[in-house]
């Protein structure tokens, strides 16, 4: 029966705070332990809790103010998991992961990209083609390429996952542009092909051309390079 009040507490203090404006001050915890009924003690625990998860930030003296942190809290975690000595291999698993969630993407862009959406995406590889001699500029503008593309497929939560994953493994990914230059000429008729496919609405078509785009293939070979370099 605790247990039950305890659960029913803490969901009903999520759904408070998220109720809440970034920034925003909670009321005092006397206030709050009074209006969920539970001790001074027990709401402390749960906003401890809460603060872990990246929902707020506890300041001592101060008090507990709306975070948006979960994204930091994620990432801290993926990278603690991506740079253990025991998970040399996570990379790889994190290079397949995206893979999964990009196929995911195109299939849903394909089906509800907007003009909007079509327009930004060739805003975007135009400025790829641009700077195609400047690597680290070429892939900026990459990885803006592939957040759109999640934007486009209009699933709030493909952005929120690709921009997680892009900072824990951008830093390893993008190397693949750096070691291989004469990357970026297959790279960008991929892109192209992409937009052409979400303007054709064609789902076999990108479907093809996201398993080859985001083949890991390349990272292994990237892999095997760093570590003959011993980076």
């Amino acid at each position: 029966m605790a247990k039950l009040l305890s659960d029913d507490v803490a969901e009903k203090l999520e759904a408070k705070i998220k109720s809440m404006r970034v920034g925003e001050k909670l009321p005092s915890e006397r206030v709050m332990a009074e209006e969920f009924g539970i001790s001074r003690n027990m709401l402390r625990e749960k906003l401890r809790v809460l603060s872990d998860k990246g929902m707020i930030e506890i300041l001592p003296g101060k008090g507990n103010y709306v975070s948006n942190k979960q994204e930091e809290r994620l990432v801290e975690y993926l990278e603690n998991c991506l740079f253990s000595d025991e998970n040399k291999d996570t990379l790889l698993e994190i290079v397949e992961v995206r893979g999964v969630i990009e196929k995911g993407i195109c299939a849903k862009a394909v089906e509800n990209a907007t003009e909007e959406d079509i327009l930004e995406l060739e805003r975007i590889c135009n400025l790829m083609e641009e700077t195609r001699t400047h690597i680290k500029k070429y892939n900026e503008y990459d990885a803006q390429f592939h957040l759109q593309l999640a934007a486009a497929s209009h699933n709030s939560i493909y952005p929120l996952l690709l921009t997680s994953l892009f900072n824990i493994s951008n830093r390893r990914m993008f190397l693949i542009t750096e070691l291989y230059p004469t990357r970026v000429d297959s790279s960008q008729k991929e892109h192209w092909a992409i937009i052409e496919a979400i303007k054709t609405r064609d789902k076999k078509l990108i479907k093809q051309i996201a398993s080859k785009h985001y083949s890991i293939n390349d990272i292994l070979r990237v892999r095997k390079i760093m570590k003959d370099k011993m980076i």
